[in-house]
């Protein structure tokens, strides 16, 4: 039996600016824009990081469950942890979003689990973004509530607020390429939160990246 394809919320608003597509975790991503260069990460760059696999659990027994599927839980709520290669981020006190690496098990491990009447699944289906670059904090002072200056990304900081009108959840993660900034949105906005943003990005002198790009730079 083949498997199904996704669908990313933001192909709508990429396919113009499109060069190359590529099959990443069973959904068509860009591997390349037109115009893109690495060089804008010397000032802002943003990526699409949408064709990774998560899921989500909330409810007084989603720590337990978690720890089941093999999955650490961060301690307190409002951050984040690394875990078999997954990140796992908690969301207030009892919910939880679980994102894979590329090729991880993890949000199998999780889909996989039993029933629970303490536990109830939270379907992901977000726009999820990279930003990039030593003036990614200048982007975040324009359009968003929060200083992500605040986040520490050592300690796992995440904050949920709004970026252009649009609830988002940042996360402050430490990269080979430096900090770097992990924004996830319901996907029904994010095409707009896309937009809205490059063409900030690009009013700054950065641009996006493909995912080949953003994979050669550890993001």
């Amino acid at each position: 039996m083949s498997t199904p394809v996704r669908v990313s919320p933001l192909t709508d608003v990429q396919v113009a600016h499109a060069a190359r597509w590529v099959d990443l975790e069973d959904m068509p991503s860009v591997a390349a824009f037109a115009g893109e260069s690495e060089a804008h990460l010397a000032v802002v760059a943003i990526g699409d990081l949408s064709f990774r696999r998560r899921t989500g659990l909330k409810g007084p027994g989603a720590a337990a469950a978690l720890a089941d599927a093999g999955l650490a839980t961060p301690a307190r709520a409002n951050s984040w942890c690394r875990s078999e290669g997954a990140l796992v981020a908690r969301l207030g006190l009892t919910e939880y979003l679980v994102e894979d690496s590329a090729g991880g098990t993890a949000v199998s491990r999780v889909l996989a689990l039993p029933a629970a009447a303490d536990v109830y699944p939270v379907p992901r289906y977000d726009a999820a973004l990279v930003v990039a670059g030593p003036q990614a904090i200048d982007l975040f002072r324009q359009t968003c509530a929060v200083d992500m200056a605040t986040l520490d990304a050592a300690g796992g900081a995440l904050a949920l607020t709004s970026m252009v009108g649009v609830g988002v959840t940042v996360a402050a993660v430490m990269t080979p390429a430096g900090v770097s900034y992990r924004v996830w949105c319901d996907g029904t906005y994010g095409g707009y939160l896309w937009d809205t943003l490059c063409g900030v990005v690009q009013e700054m002198g950065g641009g996006w990246l493909g995912s080949e790009s953003l994979s050669r730079v550890g993001l």
